[in-house]
């Protein structure tokens, strides 16, 4: 027998779909904006952006976001990359409920730098995103194996314990490496402390909400990061600029222990930037380079990006980078993919000493190569 109900869940169920394809027709819009540039690469990588923000605005607001039972994932992977993430990184997060007490057990991993670290809320989702407190690799308690366990809680705890409260939305695990060729990644798993020991059974309802928020974030998120790029193309064309004081298009919520300086690369096909700067003694520095949309640009890729531990130095500790869309015979050659257009995002990683000064020249491929194959390295 037929049950009654089953057609208006149906009808119901359809419904939902409709409205949430029609709703992200409007995200749309940002392609068409006068400030977004109209090359068909830039068009392309923002259709390809909207498509990743889908999934990742579903996996945020529906998959991940049962506070009783939060879930501890990775963030971004090859296909799915968005608030300027670095390949030197990688990333996990969780959505939590700052007012009860969470439990993150697991292994180091070899990764020099790491940092625990919870924040007011998510970009897309929570207004505002600011960090709230944080562990680094610094202070961090770890066990001779390797082992550690990491408390979130409003209540203090012994060794690794990070104060929450009811502002308290999000948290993030980042670890830095120079080459995770041979390095393992942390293991880490997050436990609630009394919460039900399992979640209800799936309904309309709650698909409902997760669209909702979806369409929420694939209409916020591009717009939010296309307008960084927006900021930095206003004023530091092909020069680089320490991070200002946020405002609110730069507010980014950092992490802990790191700087920026960002520079708005513009050049035509046959051109190149080079890039010289003293980095000194660091413990971390990286160089990359971020699309319009704030992905970054050959991601994984060794000639796509640059850090402390993989740049080449003259004999006074100096680098010199060239970034180019056309190959350059250089360690430090920094390719751009066929990109003319982008921000490039310099690191400055647990240091108290501030960013470098980093001097640019734009010039023809023809010099930038005859200025490597001369010897001046």
């Amino acid at each position: 027998m037929t049950n009654p109900n089953s057609t208006n869940q149906r009808e119901i169920a359809a419904a939902l779909w409709d409205e949430f394809c029609d709703s992200l027709k409007r995200a749309g819009e940002v392609l068409r904006r006068p400030e977004t540039p109209g090359d068909e690469l830039t068009q392309a990588e923002g259709l390809r952006h909207l498509v990743r923000m889908i999934r990742a605005g579903f996996e945020n607001c529906h998959e991940f976001a049962d506070l009783d039972h939060p879930v501890l994932a990775s963030m971004v992977e090859r296909t799915l990359l968005y608030e300027g993430v670095t390949s030197d990184a990688r990333y996990l997060h969780a959505f939590i409920d700052g007012t009860q007490t969470h439990v993150i057990r697991g292994h180091r991993g070899g990764a020099p730098l790491i940092e625990f670290g919870v924040y007011t809320g998510k970009v897309g989702i929570h207004e505002p995103s600011h960090l709230i407190a944080s562990i680094t690799e610094e202070t961090l308690v770890v066990g001779d194996d390797g082992s550690l366990e990491v408390v979130l809680s409003p209540d203090e705890h012994p060794g690794n314990w990070i104060a929450t409260d009811a502002n308290t939305r999000y948290m993030m695990i980042r670890q830095y490496a120079h080459d995770w060729t041979d390095l393992r990644m942390g293991r880490f798993a997050l436990h609630r402390q009394g919460a039900t020991p399992a979640a209800s059974p799936l309904s309309l309802e709650a698909i409902r909400q997760g669209l909702e928020g979806a369409v929420g974030f694939v209409q916020y998120t591009p717009r939010f990061w296309a307008g960084i790029s927006d900021y930095w193309s206003d004023f530091s064309v092909n020069r680089f600029e320490a991070q200002l004081d946020a405002d609110s298009r730069t507010d980014i919520a950092p992490p802990s222990g790191h700087q920026f300086s960002c520079a708005y690369l513009k050049l035509e096909p046959e051109e190149a930037l080079i890039l010289d700067f003293q980095p000194g003694s660091v413990p971390f520095w990286s160089l990359g380079l971020a699309s319009y949309w704030y992905e970054p640009v050959g991601y994984g890729m060794p000639e796509s990006h640059l850090n402390s531990g993989t740049a080449s130095r003259s004999t006074d500790g100096s680098v010199q980078v060239v970034v180019s869309p056309q190959s350059v015979e250089s360690d430090n050659w920094l390719a751009t993919q066929g990109h003319l257009e982008g921000t490039l995002v310099f690191r400055w990683s647990r240091s108290k000493q501030p960013v470098p000064p980093i001097s640019t020249r734009r010039v023809s491929i023809e010099e930038a190569r005859a200025l490597v194959g001369g010897g001046s390295r």
